[in-house]
């Protein structure tokens, strides 16, 4: 008889599986962690059905003509419900969350060529209630467990029957290669190859992105680290710790981190963890409340650079 445990056990397995691949194939991780396929396949439907898994495809910066990330903490003077709201409706915040701490809410923008952050976070900035904006830049994302990296570079050429393929998979990661060989006006063959290449090239992650959207039992903590020694041989111990996101950042720190775990107790170990690297100076950490927005770009936003 399988127990409680051993069942939540086993379905954290699946779901980190599932994790850095969303079409990573049922058989390959039942093989893998000592389930049967049908098994695996029932604990993926019901976390989808009961929202608490979200398989997905993420889409390059690149393709989006985005150019320029920063970490934003945003102090609000009173009710934040209404910044909260402006800034989940905005095309440039990729994460939004409520807080603890000084400030109220905090959010993650990826924006194209200057002066388009400035624009942006004076367009925050006049929000009512918003009375102060701390800005860090990233440097260099180094972690992202649910997107591709900006990597500068002239993106993937895509045609139209690249972006309905995107498209179809932005609604059903899993769509087999016929579906979205009908979606895009291709063979299964030539959606397959087509796929392949968007993969490989970099311009689309496939994922199984937890849903945390106001959900506050899914534990997660933002973490601002300053380093004591230079930050390039700070980053591997940074790594070594296996954060979901971590970038090189300029401003108020040196790191912008985060980390998720099943229970408060996981955390308390990572952070204990980190706390005792080597070259460590300083770490600022802040529990997520609750997370209003978590979106890796849309299938509707592939900019002209593109074409």
């Amino acid at each position: 008889m399988v127990t409680e445990s051993v069942f939540a056990n086993s379905r954290q397995m699946v779901l980190q599986a599932l994790r850095d691949d969303g079409r990573a194939s049922f058989a390959q991780i039942a093989k893998k962690i000592g389930l049967a396929r049908h098994q695996v396949a029932a604990i993926v439907q019901a976390a989808v059905a009961e929202d608490v898994l979200r398989l997905t495809v993420s889409i390059s910066p690149d393709l989006l003509g985005l150019e320029r990330f920063a970490y934003l903490q945003i102090a609000v003077s009173g009710p934040v419900q209404p910044v909260r709201d402006a800034l989940v409706s905005m095309t440039e915040s990729t994460i939004v969350a409520d807080i603890a701490g000084h400030y109220s809410i905090d959010a993650e923008v990826r924006v194209g060529p200057d002066p388009h952050l400035r624009r942006t976070l004076d367009a925050i900035l006049q929000l009512p209630g918003v009375s102060d904006i701390r800005t860090t830049l990233y440097e260099s994302i180094e972690i992202n467990r649910f997107s591709p990296f900006h990597t500068a570079k002239a993106p993937l050429t895509l045609d139209e029957a690249d972006r309905s393929l995107i498209m179809h998979l932005q609604r059903d990661a899993r769509s087999s290669y016929r579906e979205l060989g009908e979606a895009s006006g291709l063979s299964p063959s030539g959606a397959r190859l087509r796929f392949e290449r968007l993969v490989r090239s970099g311009a689309i992650k496939v994922v199984g992105i937890p849903v945390r959207i106001g959900q506050p039992d899914t534990p997660t903590l933002g973490l601002g680290i300053r380093a004591g020694v230079p930050v390039n041989e700070l980053l591997p111990r940074i790594k070594a710790l296996d954060p979901e996101f971590l970038a090189v950042a300029i401003g108020a720190y040196d790191f912008i981190a985060t980390i998720s775990a099943d229970s408060a107790s996981e955390l308390v170990e990572v952070m204990e963890r980190l706390r005792g690297t080597e070259g460590l100076a300083e770490v600022d950490c802040w529990a997520n409340l609750k997370i209003a927005k978590e979106q890796y770009g849309q299938s509707d936003s592939l900019s002209a650079a593109s074409e």
